[in-house]
C-alpha cells in the first residue's frame, strides 16, 4: 500500500528537574498504545534507558503489546555533549536493562532531539561497534535545532554499514522541513500536512516520530534547556495532534523499522564524514 507511514514514538520524561509535579508520560502513553492496537499499529518505540529502570511495568507492557523496543541513550542527552567513550557506556548500560526487560534484541537507536549531525558523526561507528543494526537520528537538511543537510532523505546505508532512517523533508526547492515529527507535525494545520505528504517523493514508508508530551494539554509551562527560546512551541498544537494521526494513519502503517532493514541495504551508501571535510 503506497503512502504509509511508519509510526514511531520517543518515550520519556519531559520535566524540568526541579518540577514539583511528577512524571507525566505514563497515562499518555497507556492511552497512545490503546489507540495504536485499535488502529492495528506496530510501532518502534524509543525509550530512555534510565527511564526503563524507573517504570520497568510499562515498558514491558510496550513490548508484550508487540511493539519494538528501541534506545533512546541512557538519558536525554544530545550527542553534541557526549564523548564517544561516554556514548558508548551509556549505550551498553541501556541496551543491557531494555534487553532485560522485553527479553528481545534491541538494535535500534535514536539520538535525542536529532543530534546525529556532522560534528557527531563519531557516533555512527560507536553504534555499529556496539552491536546496533539502525539508527532513526537524522534530519537530513537544515533545522533550527540540529540537522545533517548532505544525508538522504530515504533510507540509506553509512558507510560502515549501519542502517539510518532519516526524519522525512518535503518542501518547495531549498525550502524543505522535517513536517512529520515534533514542533512540526503539531504546529501545521492538516491541509499543509497533507500537501508536505504528497510533496515528499519517498513518501511511502516515511518515519513519523512523536513523543508523550506532543499530547499533554495540561502540562505546565517550562523553559527547556534543549531547545531554549524555542520552548514555547512545543506547547502549541497538542489539541489537534490526535486527529492529525488519524488522517495519517488512514492509509496505513509499515513494520517495525527492525522489520524494515532490506530497505535500508538497497538505498544510498552515505559517508557521514563527507560533508564535515567537505
Amino acid at each position: 500500500m503506497a503512502n504509509r507511514i511508519s509510526f514511531t514514538f520517543d518515550l520519556e520524561d519531559h520535566r524540568p528537574a526541579s518540577a514539583p509535579w511528577g512524571p507525566r508520560y505514563r497515562a499518555i502513553t497507556g492511552e497512545l498504545l490503546d489507540w495504536m492496537d485499535e488502529r492495528a499499529i506496530t510501532a518502534t518505540v524509543f525509550v530512555v534507558g534510565a527511564l526503563a529502570l524507573e517504570d520497568p511495568d510499562l515498558i514491558g507492557e510496550i513490548a508484550a503489546r508487540g511493539h519494538e523496543i528501541g534506545l533512546h541513550n541512557w538519558d536525554h542527552t544530545q550527542l553534541t555533549r557526549q564523548t564517544p567513550a561516554g556514548f558508548a557506556s551509556g549505550l551498553r548500560r541501556g541496551r543491557s536493562v531494555l534487553e532485560d526487560l522485553t527479553g528481545a534484541e534491541v538494535t535500534g537507536f535514536r539520538a535525542p532531539t536529532g543530534s546525529l549531525i556532522p560534528a557527531t558523526a563519531w557516533a555512527v561507528d560507536v553504534l555499529l561497534d556496539e552491536g546496533f543494526g539502525y539508527s532513526s537520528s537524522v534530519v537530513p537538511g537544515h533545522n533550527p535545532l540540529n540537522g545533517f543537510p548532505g544525508a538522504p532523505n530515504r533510507p540509506f546505508t553509512y558507510r560502515n554499514g549501519l542502517a539510518e532512517f532519516p526524519a522525512p523533508m518535503a518542501g518547495v526547492g531549498p525550502a524543505q522541513i522535517p513536517y512529520l515529527g515534533g514542533t512540526y507535525l503539531r504546529v501545521l494545520p492538516w491541509p499543509a500536512l497533507r500537501l508536505l505528504r504528497a510533496l515528499d517523493p519517498p513518501a511511502d514508508g516515511a518515519v513519523l516520530y512523536c513523543h508523550p508530551y506532543d499530547f499533554d494539554v495540561d502540562e505546565p509551562f517550562w523553559w527547556v534547556s534543549d531547545v531554549g527560546p524555542l520552548s514555547p512551541l512545543l506547547w502549541v498544537g497538542r489539541r489537534s495532534l490526535r486527529a492529525k494521526l488519524d488522517h495519517l494513519v488512514a492509509a496505513g502503517t509499515t513494520p517495525p523499522l527492525r522489520d524494515r532493514l532490506t530497505e535500508a541495504s538497497i538505498g544510498p551508501v552515505f559517508d557521514p564524514f563527507a560533508t564535515r571535510s567537505a
